[in-house]
């Protein structure tokens, strides 16, 4: 049983060195090449159902095998493909937005507020940015910390969906070259996040509009009660904390929060 999963694996990583080949990458970007393959794939598929169907096991074995090199060189080509050209990192990279200075970001908030053990957590889908008294499209994912001081006003009432503009010098996450070590910037790219940033003072949000409810902010705003209950039920009994605590997910936790972390606060724990 071990057999054919062993050809697919390296049939897939085959097809995945083909994709990532110097000779052959740099036609990643067509979508001639990437329809062509789409429409062998499928041809190779339905080729093998039917030399099933006629008895010829070993022809609908190699037709399955070539199925799946291909898949691993279009999933390399999908890899491979370039950032839109408003997309923040492409904007970044050009020269185009400075990171240097504060800035002011338009976006809708992709979920409920997080609540974090040294604040609040927003994750932003980026639509725009203003610079040089102009608002210029920009798409990309933006994540925001924020800590309140005790004395200090309270973060605004925010939830998924609003149409938000926040003052704040935005950066890419670090990035450790360390052998071995924790690689946030390629862990929050999987979550379509590419900035992160701090916010300074509530005052420098500023909701801009409610979106009409639908199914998904409702789900949001389920989720976050029912963290907040829990949070609760954890605060007020320390020995079910403690359990959880040994749960075989605690650790997993723990390397999510340290991602979400501001990186100065990273620093501190790496210490």
């Amino acid at each position: 049983m071990r057999l054919p999963a062993v050809a697919i694996a390296a049939a897939f990583a085959c097809g995945i060195v083909l994709g990532l080949h110097p000779a052959v990458v740099r036609y990643a970007a067509s979508h001639i090449l990437l329809s062509s393959f789409f429409i062998f794939i499928g041809v190779l598929v339905l080729a093998g159902i039917i030399l099933v169907r006629i008895g010829r096991p070993f022809l609908a074995t190699v037709a399955s095998l070539l199925s799946w090199v291909l898949l691993g060189s279009l999933g390399a080509f999908i890899a491979e493909q370039p950032l839109d050209a408003n997309h923040v990192i492409s904007l970044v990279e050009q020269g185009r937005i400075p990171l240097k200075t504060p800035l002011k970001w338009h976006g809708h908030l992709r979920d409920e507020p997080t609540r974090l053990p040294w604040g609040y957590g927003y994750e932003i889908e980026l639509s725009g940015v203003e610079l040089e008294g102009a608002l210029h499209a920009a798409r990309g994912g933006l994540r925001l910390n924020f800590t309140p001081h005790p004395e200090g006003t309270p973060p605004p009432d925010l939830h998924a969906g609003d149409e938000v503009a926040v003052l704040t010098e935005a950066k890419r996450p670090q990035l450790f070259k360390d052998d071995g070590a924790f690689d946030r910037r390629a862990y929050l790219a999987q979550q379509n996040i590419d900035l992160v940033a701090t916010l300074r003072a509530p005052e420098l949000v500023v909701r801009i509009a409610s979106q009409t409810p639908t199914i998904g902010t409702v789900l949001a705003r389920a989720r976050r009660r029912l963290r907040e209950e829990i949070d609760e039920l954890f605060s007020s009994t320390p020995q079910a904390a403690g359990v959880c605590g040994q749960c075989p997910g605690a650790a997993n936790a723990a390397a999510s929060a340290l991602a979400k972390a501001p990186d100065h606060q990273q620093d501190q724990k790496k210490k």
